[in-house]
Parts: structure tokens; C-alpha cells; sequence
């Protein structure tokens, strides 16, 4: 998915992805992207897709619309709803556009008509909403058919099927990347103990009021730290069972296995040690620290 690889552009103010337009890769690689995308929603694993919701709206077959670009790129829409909203008889001279849209293609300046004869036709009072209709239709579905086919073709293989419909786009998007309905203490009453641990142990109380007196950007980066992901799956936090087992050396770190949402936690002596080598643990889960 990394922009990088050319195979998907990210939009900086939001941080999204959607289809690169003009790519060399083969669509078999985006047919297995949809396959990856259908996988998680059967094995109920959520997976960091960074795709609008105009993606899901796509697979239901739901109209994509103005709205959607925001997802995207929020200039971008502020700028198209500038043009419906402007009721001036000085249109064409304030606006000066036609029905293209340009485009730099490795490194060419290309311009590409959204209908026939689009590039000599200007864009008016009367016929702006079409215009704007199909500049939304080119950056969705248009420009990037080939490739969105080739991940529909795949996300069908695992995931085609009446239950499909059932859902509404935000609740598909919910399945695959998680939500942020966050209930620390179902959270604490789906937790399990072993090796030795028990919920009225003192580490294990400990553990808990720590948890629950972190800030919410804290407890994000525990939830990252111990299961790899930040937000929760679509069943609520109960589902994600985590596992507390003790190690004696409590000069270490907690440490989590992600695969098992499994959390070693040392038996420390206080309360406030084991907060300061938990916060130590999940703020630097990335990159090469060393303690």
C-alpha cells in the first residue's frame, strides 16, 4: 500500500489512499489486495487500510458523491462546492474552465476531457453541476476502473454473496479496519489469567487502575502495543480477549505477543514502577530503542 510502490497515491491532508491513475503494475496485484481486504473480513481480523469510505460505498454498489471527496482531499471539495455556490452572472469570467481535468503523467502535461469535446466546452451557471458530477466520477470510478475492477474481482472471490448485502458501507468499513468505540472495562472483564495470575492479584489490580487513568492516547498505544492495531474489531473491545501471564524479573519490560494479545507482565514491587515500565513498553514500540 505505501505510495512508493506506485501502486496507490496517498493524499496528504488526510492521510488516505486510493488508486493511482496511471500505474505499471500488473492487475493481479490489486486482485490480491482485494483478496488480503475479503480475507480479514472472514477471519474477523482487523487490518490499517487507509481507504475512504467511498471505497466501501463501491462494493455495495452505493453512489459515491461530492461528499466522498472530502475523504480524499478537503481542499479539493471546498473548492468544487465554491463553484456550485457561486450564483454570479460573471461565471465564466470568474471560474474560466472547461470540462477537463489536468493532468502531469510521467512528466507530461496531459489534459483529459470528461465528456466528448469537453476540453473546448466551458463550464457554466447552467451546466456546473455536471460538471462537478463528472470530475467526481473520473477521480472515483473512471480513471482508475482498471485497477478498482481488478480489487473488486478479488474482495468478491472471498466475500461475494447475498450476506454482502446486509451491510451499509460504514459498517463494511468497520469490519475491516475497526471502529474507536473503546470500553476499557469490557476490555478488563474479557481478560484472561495465567501461569499464576488471578484478577484479585495485587500486580493485576495494579495493572488495571494504570490502565484505566491513562490518557486516551496512551491507552491507544497499549491497544497498538499489545495487538498491533489501534482500533478495535467490529464486535466491540470483549473480543479481543487479552491474556496476562507473569514473569519474575521485573526489570524488564511488559511484553506483548500480538499474534495471541498475550501480555507478559513482570511482578513489579509498586504500582508506580510498573506504570512507568508500561509507558516505557508502549512508547517505543517503534524503531530501534534499546532499555
Amino acid at each position: 500500500l505505501d505510495p512508493k510502490y506506485g501502486m496507490f497515491q496517498e493524499y496528504e491532508e488526510t492521510r488516505t489512499i486510493w488508486f493511482t491513475e496511471n500505474t505499471f503494475e500488473d492487475s493481479v496485484m490489486y486482485c490480491l489486495i482485494g483478496l488480503i481486504c475479503g480475507l480479514a473480513i472472514y477471519n474477523f481480523t482487523i487490518i490499517d487500510l487507509p481507504f475512504p469510505l467511498a471505497l466501501y460505498k463501491k462494493l455495495l454498489k452505493e453512489p459515491v458523491t461530492l461528499n466522498d471527496l472530502k475523504d480524499l482531499s478537503p481542499t479539493m471539495t471546498n473548492s468544487l462546492k465554491s463553484l456550485l455556490d457561486y450564483d454570479q452572472p460573471d461565471f465564466e469570467e470568474v471560474f474560466g474552465i472547461n470540462f477537463e481535468i489536468n493532468r502531469d503523467i510521467f512528466g507530461e502535461h496531459t489534459v483529459i476531457p470528461l465528456k466528448p469535446n469537453g476540453e473546448r466546452t466551458p463550464v457554466t451557471q447552467e451546466n456546473k453541476k455536471e460538471y462537478v458530477d463528472l470530475y467526481v466520477d473520473y477521480i472515483f470510478n473512471q480513471a482508475v476502473s482498471i485497477q478498482y475492477e481488478a480489487f473488486h474481482q478479488g474482495f468478491m472471490k472471498v466475500c461475494g454473496g447475498r450476506v454482502l448485502q446486509l451491510f451499509h458501507s460504514h459498517e463494511l468499513m468497520a469490519v475491516v479496519v475497526g471502529n474507536e468505540n473503546y470500553d476499557w472495562h469490557a476490555l478488563e472483564e474479557s481478560a484472561e489469567y495465567k501461569n499464576g495470575y488471578s484478577s484479585s492479584d495485587k500486580t493485576i489490580r495494579w495493572f488495571w487502575e494504570v490502565i484505566h487513568e491513562m490518557s486516551l492516547a496512551d491507552k491507544k498505544k497499549f491497544l497498538l502495543f499489545l495487538t498491533g492495531c489501534d482500533r478495535i474489531p467490529i464486535q466491540g473491545m470483549k473480543a479481543i480477549q487479552i491474556v496476562i501471564q507473569p514473569t519474575t524479573d521485573d526489570k524488564y519490560l511488559p511484553v506483548a505477543h500480538t499474534c495471541f494479545n498475550l501480555l507478559d507482565l513482570p511482578r513489579y514491587r509498586t504500582k508506580e514502577k510498573l506504570r512507568y515500565k508500561l509507558l516505557q513498553a508502549i512508547q517505543q514500540t517503534q524503531g530501534f530503542s534499546l532499555v
